[in-house]
């Protein structure tokens, strides 16, 4: 039988936050499968281990929180743990680990959902004219 994801996000709580998590909607008809999604990306292979994500903690800390590009605040820390607060916003790698990118600190830089989705679509839009 499949696990659930679950999946974790910040819910306002009067002048706090609080970490709700919630099973995520179901997945839509035509996504591939994981594993032809692993087959054409292995890279993916390895997941997100505890190296990743102590090196995303450590990134998120040394912005405090706030987007390299934009320096808009997009995480917030909840019980010493930082936690993004912005949908859409997250960890970017630089160099991208299907190009041989690392999960290294020197690799990683917190972006806001805007700058990411920039940055993203420069990198797809280089792509394809290659």
């Amino acid at each position: 039988m499949a696990r659930k994801l679950r999946i974790p996000r910040l819910v306002p709580d009067g002048t706090a936050c609080r970490v709700q998590t919630h099973s995520p909607a179901r997945p839509r008809t035509g996504r591939r499968p994981d594993s032809e999604r692993l087959a054409s990306e292995p890279w993916r292979a390895d997941g997100y281990g505890s190296a990743y994500r102590r090196s995303r903690q450590a990134v998120i800390e040394r912005q405090r929180g706030r987007c390299a590009v934009t320096g808009e605040q997009v995480a917030v820390k909840v019980d010493g743990t930082w936690r993004i607060s912005q949908p859409g916003a997250g960890v970017h790698h630089r160099v991208a680990l299907c190009d041989g990118g690392a999960d290294d600190q020197a690799n990683l830089v917190l972006l806001s959902a805007s700058a990411h989705a920039r940055i993203d679509a420069e990198r797809r839009r280089g792509e394809g004219s290659e």
